[in-house]
């Protein structure tokens, strides 16, 4: 027998024994991000009930219930594949910080969280893209939570909000001329890369390629950065006044 013949005969015992462990893997990924989001929704929940100011809880319950509506989700792609829901048990965490130094711990867990996203979004799009795009779509709303946590921890802050020296205008043009230059670095070293390599992708694709990957991937992450640098002005400034 011919070697096609051998593998023509021998594929379908094999994909028979990969596509368990293809599902395997895909249960893995959406339980590890089902125990993320549940995580969050407890966290918050707990630090919604702690919040003294009415407008600020019902913020942090918001967030909570768009988290929630992940979990809910999630568990329903785990069942559609066969798989059992996660249930975790989270210890409550009464280390005594103040409900601005919760808020703080939460958005840097949040962004901890990152790095997480595009590795289980990478993972998913060869086979499942439209879970991918779930994930995405998860990712889209959790930096959105993120921007709002750390406006709730600044104002919140127990020495009092801090207000930025410039006006709303000029720090999103100030934002703006920062990405811009955050950009041009990045895009240089991976150009950089492309001429090391022999430039094997033709120039006007390998542009359009990166533009995809600034926007999905890197664009995200720089515009939290420049969060966290105004968020650290803030309390800068408010703490020298």
């Amino acid at each position: 027998m011919s070697l096609r013949k051998l593998f023509r005969a021998a594929w379908p015992r094999f994909r028979n024994t990969a596509q368990p462990d293809k599902r395997q893997r895909v249960l893995e990924i959406l339980r590890q991000q089902y125990i993320d989001e549940a995580k969050d929704v407890r966290q918050f929940t707990e630090h919604a009930r702690r919040m003294a100011y009415p407008h600020f809880r019902e913020r942090l319950q918001r967030i909570a219930e768009e988290e929630r509506s992940h979990v809910a989700w999630l568990a329903s792609q785990i069942q559609a594949l066969g798989g059992e829901t996660p249930h975790p048990d989270f210890p409550v965490n009464d280390d005594g910080r103040n409900i601005w130094a919760c808020l703080r711990m939460d958005e840097e867990e949040e962004r901890r969280d990152e790095g997480s996203f595009v590795e289980r979004i990478n993972a998913l799009q060869p086979d499942h893209p439209e879970l991918a795009e779930g994930l995405r779509r998860i990712r889209a709303a959790e930096k959105r939570h993120r921007e709002e946590l750390l406006d709730l921890a600044l104002k919140s802050n127990p020495n009092g909000l801090p207000v930025l020296s410039i006006d709303q205008g000029e720090l999103e043009q100030q934002k703006q001329d920062w990405l811009e230059q955050q950009k041009m670095e990045w895009f240089d070293k991976r150009r950089a890369a492309w001429e090391a390599g022999g430039k094997q992708t033709p120039w006007a694709e390998w542009v359009a390629e990166r533009e995809v990957e600034w926007n999905v991937c890197e664009l995200p992450t720089r515009e939290l950065q420049w969060i966290r640098r105004v968020a650290e002005q803030r309390l800068k400034e408010n703490s020298s006044a």
